[in-house]
């Protein structure tokens, strides 16, 4: 009998030798430490979190990213207000039918699309080796989590960061969850876990200390040099978010004219020169191929290869070996044919452009409204939770970019809103829930929250 697993704890592995009776088995541990990860922290205040994804991904400008959403809502809100940016992103959740998800992920893993954006259903038996960043939106439920999700970071063994931007908002989230366990014993382990992944987040200790400490490992170094404790900072955790124009919204958001490189760039975050023409289309080689061999794309040419062709252009297959990733096999089943996408490339051959461009997310929804439709066919038309639509909507009317209109919400719902409005103020839409009658929905209260805050931003003007 053999065991494995790619993340347990000291309790976990007991647990797993008890329930299979194994008696003195013979046990292997590697190490939890993943020196080419740089773990960055960062608690975002309002709507902080929307400019820092912005700016953290305009430093990935050819990298593959993987973003992950707590809810279905909000994956379907951040791929509408990435679009909104111009950057092109793509969704993966649980309720997606089946050949959405698989067209989005193969879109993703193909390099068709360089964001995906999921809740924690995506990345089981995902095995993409270049990915360079994972960024986490809330504060995951435990370090057990944290690890798997952030560690499909960097797999190529290259250098790559794992960024969580988490809210004071999401520790009340987890804890209500917790609180819904029925099981004592396992409500026990889940406060062991929230504690554990609370003192990550917010200790000025070592983050990759505390990741092998978690699962049992002694480190033998003090000071890791690749996190935000140990003086890895970017540049974009450092800078202070006053010194940008305030975001009154998520779709309001200002355009980024000039980013701040990362101290540590990843290989592919500068394009230089004529070499970004010969990558582009080197790409799209490596795209068409891999769609061609059913392999993703790298299986056909690891990005650092890529890179390294690009710089050396061979014109002969024995030059062709000296390529970073290249031996005799790859050569033999890819060397003609790279030599003659160069080639082609030197008689002037370049990448398609891009498609032309989407009407973004907000255009689509005002053009909707404006024939008519009402929510729930908005949501059926572009493919989107209900709770998203209105989540666009209510920043619309929060932006002053669209009018309420009373045939929402029904009056006597609009008026017991206001009242507890009144009461407990608009800054937080989980007191009001919790306050008012059950057959007043979530959607309903944010867009009356949504008109008065836009009233509230008018008299303060």
């Amino acid at each position: 009998i053999a065991a494995f697993t790619a993340s347990a704890t000291q309790r976990v592995r007991h647990d797993i030798l008890e329930q299979l009776q194994l008696r003195e088995p013979h046990k292997y541990i590697a190490s939890f430490h993943r020196p080419n990860l740089r773990y960055l922290v960062k608690e975002c205040h309002d709507r902080e979190q929307s400019s820092l994804l912005v700016r953290i991904l305009r430093n990935y400008p050819n990298s593959n990213v993987i973003v992950y959403a707590p809810t279905i809502a909000r994956v379907e809100e951040t791929v509408d207000f990435l679009e909104d940016q111009g950057m092109a992103a793509v969704g993966y959740h649980g309720k997606m039918d089946t050949d959405t998800r698989r067209r989005n992920q193969e879109r993703w893993t193909s390099d068709e699309v360089r964001v995906l954006v999921g809740t924690i259903a995506f990345g089981l038996g995902i095995n993409k080796a270049a990915v360079r960043a994972v960024i986490h939106l809330s504060l995951p439920k435990s370090i057990e989590q944290y690890y798997q999700e952030a560690g499909r970071a960097g797999r190529d063994g290259d250098a790559a960061d794992c960024i969580l931007l988490w809210q004071k908002r999401d520790t009340g989230l987890l804890a209500h969850f917790i609180e819904q366990v029925t099981d004592p014993a396992e409500r026990e382990r889940a406060w062991q876990r929230y504690h554990a992944i609370r003192r990550f987040a917010e200790s000025g200790h070592c983050r990759h200390i505390q990741i092998c400490s978690h699962f049992g490992e002694r480190t033998k170094w003090t000071s890791c040099g690749a996190c935000d404790v140990c003086g890895c900072e970017s540049q974009w955790l450092l800078k202070s978010m006053e010194a940008e124009p305030p975001a009154r919204t998520q779709l309001s958001m200002p355009e980024v004219t000039h980013v701040h490189e990362i101290s540590t760039p990843a290989p592919e975050s500068v394009a230089t020169g004529g070499d970004s023409e010969l990558r582009d289309y080197i790409r799209e080689w490596r795209r068409e191929m891999s769609k061609e061999q059913g392999v993703p794309a790298y299986i056909v040419m690891h990005d650092s290869s890529l890179e390294d062709l690009c710089r050396r252009r061979p014109a002969w297959l024995a030059e062709l070996l000296g390529v970073s990733g290249f031996g005799e096999r790859k050569t033999e089943l890819y060397g003609q044919l790279i030599l003659d996408a160069l080639a082609r490339f030197d008689k002037g051959a370049r990448a398609a452009p891009p498609p032309e461009k989407r009407s973004r997310p907000a255009e689509d929804t005002l053009r909707l409204l404006a024939e008519g439709r009402t929510f729930e066919e908005i949501a059926r038309i572009r493919g989107r939770q209900l709770a998203s639509v209105v989540g666009l909507v209510a920043e619309l009317v929060e932006r002053g970019k669209l009018e309420f209109q009373s045939g929402w919400v029904e009056s006597d719902k609009q008026q017991s809103i206001e009242s507890a409005c009144a009461r407990l103020g608009i800054r937080w839409l989980k007191p009001l829930k919790e306050a008012l009658p059950p057959e007043i929905s979530s959607e309903e209260i944010r867009l009356i929250v949504a008109r008065l805050r836009q009233q509230q931003l008018r008299a303060s003007a």
